[in-house]
């Protein structure tokens, strides 16, 4: 009885051996397993969102001075969509005028078409501080006129063709919103008047 017994004996240890194998394998298996959900449910960042457009309200004068006194005063008003970086690209192109008929040969009465008018380019993006680069192409071309309100003549035609004057300029400006920036254009060389423009900036509410 007794020589029986040992196997059995043996039998019992080596059953508690495996036992205890199994009991630390589940210990991990409860340890391991949580993390691997957690892991594999990580949420995936957020895109950055855009930065809302701005849209930008700029107005720009346009005015003719003898001195002191004002001859004229033409304004421009328009909306410009504000650029997030610096692409120094004009967003907005406004073309105005008239086309003014020229006799080329008065024999063969042949004409051509002269464009008169205003030429506006224009783009923004934002600076920091609260500043705005305007970017600003301005040409401007207007007829002579041959008489002033008095009557007194301003100048004379070669060969009855009218005159044309035409100004441009091409400027960067660093301006706030709801800040006004003058520009002196140039000095009409005929008769000495001051071209000026004024720029304003407006956000858009």
């Amino acid at each position: 009885m007794i020589l029986r017994s040992r196997p059995f004996a043996t039998t019992i240890h080596r059953s508690g051996g495996i036992m205890k194998k199994l009991t630390w394998l589940l210990l991990l298996a409860v340890l391991i397993v949580p993390f691997q959900p957690a892991h594999a449910q990580q949420p995936t960042p957020d895109k950055p969102k855009p930065k809302p457009a701005i849209p930008m309200k700029v107005q720009i004068v346009f005015t003719e001075w003898d001195g002191d006194k004002k001859i004229s005063s033409l304004p421009y008003t328009f909306s410009v969509i504000v650029d997030e970086k610096s692409s120094g690209r004009y967003s907005v192109n406004l073309r105005t005028g008239v086309r003014v008929p020229v006799e080329l040969d008065a024999k063969d009465q042949k004409t051509t078409y002269l464009e008169v008018g205003t030429n506006i380019d224009c783009g923004i993006h934002e600076e920091e501080e609260g500043k705005f680069r305007v970017l600003l192409n301005f040409d401007r071309s207007a007829l002579y006129p041959n008489k002033s309100a008095e009557g007194e003549r301003l100048v004379s035609e070669p060969n009855g063709m009218p005159l044309l004057r035409q100004f441009r300029i091409s400027d960067d400006l660093l301006i706030k919103d709801g800040q006004t920036s003058d520009l002196i254009l140039s000095t009409d060389p005929l008769n000495g008047h001051v071209l000026k423009a004024a720029v304003t900036i407006s956000s858009v509410k």
